[in-house]
C-alpha cells in the first residue's frame, strides 16, 4: 500500500482527471460511430465508475460486447488479472477467427 501510495498519490490528478470528465459531456454521438470490435470491461464492485457507465456504454457501441467481472473494483490485480486477460484474449481470438 506504501508503495503504490508514494508512486501515484496526487490529489490535483484526482481533480483534473474529475473536471475532464465532467467537461466532456455526453460521448453518445461518438461512441455510435465506432465501427471496429469494441469489448467494455467493467467490475461488478467498481467504486470510482458504476457498472451502469459501463452498460450504458455498451449499450451506445454498435454490436458491442460487455463482460462483467464479478466482485471486481476499479483496478485490475493480481487476483482479477486472469479473468481479465482471458476476456481480452478470447475478444481478440473472436475477432480474428
Amino acid at each position: 500500500f506504501e508503495r503504490s501510495y508514494d508512486r501515484c498519490h496526487c490529489p490535483d490528478g484526482s481533480a483534473r482527471q474529475l473536471a475532464a470528465v465532467v467537461g466532456d459531456g455526453s460521448r453518445v454521438e461518438r461512441l455510435q460511430t465506432i465501427r471496429v470490435p469494441f469489448l467494455v470491461l467493467h467490475g461488478s464492485a467498481d467504486p470510482l465508475i458504476p457498472l451502469a457507465c459501463g452498460e450504458d456504454t455498451a449499450k451506445h457501441v454498435p454490436d458491442a460486447k460487455l463482460e462483467v467481472v464479478a466482485g471486481m473494483g476499479h483496478d485490475i490485480t493480481n487476483a482479477n488479472a486472469p479473468i481479465v486477460a482471458k476476456h481480452v484474449i478470447d475478444h481478440a481470438r473472436s475477432v480474428l477467427s
